[in-house]
């Protein structure tokens, strides 16, 4: 009775799982995933969809250059110093522990893991794709080395194994060492010689050994990683991580890898295998400028992939009333094959947003801010290029039967045109209405409105240094305070937020 209790528990938990992750943010495109594609394609700069073949297909690129403005300002806040964190004490008592603590997370940080580099793309994602995500776990990964080994004595093979890690001998060869034997059988002479009864004496084989190991060592420590915004999944309504009732990870996993981690081999290969990784949107306009056919086609059974969920769910599980939160792998288009359901102390992800939104958990990008600059730069550039090219390759009206066409249409420098009258009366150039008066004008009045939303301005970007020289004292500290302020104030609030609730979560793994 209780197996089947639990077979029909299991059964509601795989409908909760498959409900949760289809009603999840993020899952299967949605306006979400299409905003994030759409700023990651401004982002690089890829075409804007507008554009008529023979005309200018130019495409300004105000966002690159807006987010590549504001991250150094942030990486030097967080990395300038070799201490990304500092841990206070609370009382007099905590001074030597605080101190030991600030060395061992910036260990963990710094030399564990890529500490940079989780920063940069930490921060890059979400001033592009509105969050970025980190996945702070304990990893008990295990590191297998191949060893060989020539020459040694029984004593020296046997401290092979005076070690914490797995040693799995893979080759072995025993040879006499003639060195030993030679002298043992001096040893026996010289006893025979002085008359002493050595009978009773064991002496040790003279043998060597020639051997290929298998080293493994497992090695815990705390593992940082870096997540795609279109792997992580949140309720609708969560309005953080630490209070929503199911959050998950999502990633493409082979066969082969999910052995490694210890799931049975049969349940694994009769997984269905999933091809939703071809279709990911965003990861294509992610890769687009370098790849325009993306396609991963497995090489055998073993690593077809397997679209797994890693889900962190507030479920009933032991039927006391109490919702606990539990870890649950499960694999499948919807979670439908349970793998693993265990309990657990929390949600194992920490996120940042540039421009968070009250009450909601998704905030704005600094790429939302300058899309539509983007587009309207674009457009006045593209008509300034086609003005400029019609109006030194103008077109010409002609007076039919009056000029021969080839010479006409010949264009080379110091080309003759045979006309039947004179060229005054059979041809006439039709002008092109110049427009440069109005659209730099509008580029600049389109540059300042960026300036205005984001902080950034063409001095702070040093694209144009010498404006600086014709401003006075005031009004260059004036303009430096103003995009200050607003990297500051994304400083602040990506350390208050998700740099902070890092270090936390690394403090909780290693006590």
């Amino acid at each position: 009775m209780v197996k089947k209790d639990k077979e029909i528990q299991d059964i509601e938990l795989q409908g909760i799982i498959g409900s949760q992750i289809r009603n999840s943010l993020g899952y299967l495109g949605g306006e979400l995933s299409s905003q994030r594609r759409k700023s990651i394609e401004y982002y690089l700069g890829d075409k804007l969809g507008t554009e008529i073949d023979g005309r200018s297909q130019v495409v300004s690129t105000d966002v690159s250059d807006t987010v590549e403005s504001i991250l150094p300002n942030l990486l030097r806040v967080f990395t300038a110093s070799d201490k990304v964190v500092r841990c206070d004490p609370i009382t007099a008592e905590d001074i030597e522990i605080s101190e030991q603590a600030t060395a061992y997370l910036n260990h963990v940080f710094y030399k564990q893991n890529d500490g940079f580099s989780l920063l940069y793309n930490f921060f890059k994602d979400a001033l592009i794709e509105k969050n970025g995500f980190l996945k702070i776990y304990w990893d008990e990964s295990e590191t297998i080395e191949h060893e060989t080994y020539r020459n040694l004595t029984p004593a020296e093979k046997e401290a092979l194994n005076d070690t914490k890690d797995e040693i799995e001998v893979i080759e072995e060869e025993t040879i006499v060492d003639e060195v030993v034997k030679e002298q043992q059988e001096m040893a026996r002479q010289q006893a025979e010689q002085q008359g002493v009864d050595i009978s009773n004496v064991e002496f040790p084989d003279p043998v060597l050994f020639n051997c290929k190991i298998k080293r493994i060592r497992k090695q815990g420590q705390v593992k940082i990683e870096s997540i795609p915004p279109e792997e992580f999944l949140i309720e609708r309504k969560a309005k953080t991580i630490k209070d929503a009732d199911f959050v998950a990870h999502k990633v493409f996993m082979s066969r082969s890898q999910l052995i490694e981690m210890g799931f049975d081999e049969e349940t694994v290969n009769n997984l269905p295998a999933s091809q939703d990784q071809n279709f990911n949107t965003e990861d294509v306009a992610r890769t687009r400028n370098i790849e325009s056919h993306n396609l991963d086609t497995p090489t055998d059974n073993s690593t077809a992939k397997i679209q797994v969920f890693e889900t962190y769910i507030r479920y009933d599980y032991d039927n006391d009333g109490v919702a606990e939160l539990r870890k649950i792998i499960c694999a499948g288009e919807d979670g439908h094959f349970i793998l693993e359901n265990m309990p657990c102390d929390s949600i194992p992800f920490v996120t940042i947003t540039p421009i968070p939104m009250p009450h909601r958990f998704y905030g704005r990008s600094i790429s939302e801010l300058v899309e539509d600059i983007q587009l309207m730069k674009s457009t006045v550039m593209r008509q300034l290029l086609d003005n400029m090219y019609l109006t030194n390759n103008n077109r010409v009206a002609i007076m039919d039967g009056m000029v021969n066409m080839d010479d006409l249409l010949t264009t080379r420098p110091g080309g003759v045109v045979r006309t039947k009258q004179p060229p005054g009366q059979v041809m006439q150039p039709l002008q092109a209405q110049p427009i440069s008066n109005q659209a730099f004008p509008m580029l600049s009045y389109l540059d300042s409105v960026r300036e205005v939303r984001t902080g950034i301005s063409k001095q702070v970007q040093g694209l144009d240094p010498n404006t600086l020289n014709a401003k006075t004292a005031t009004g260059v500290n004036a303009l430096m305070t103003q995009t200050q302020m607003r990297s500051e104030l994304i400083a602040r609030i990506f350390a208050e937020t998700g740099v902070k609730d890092l270090f936390r979560k690394i403090f909780e793994l290693m006590v």
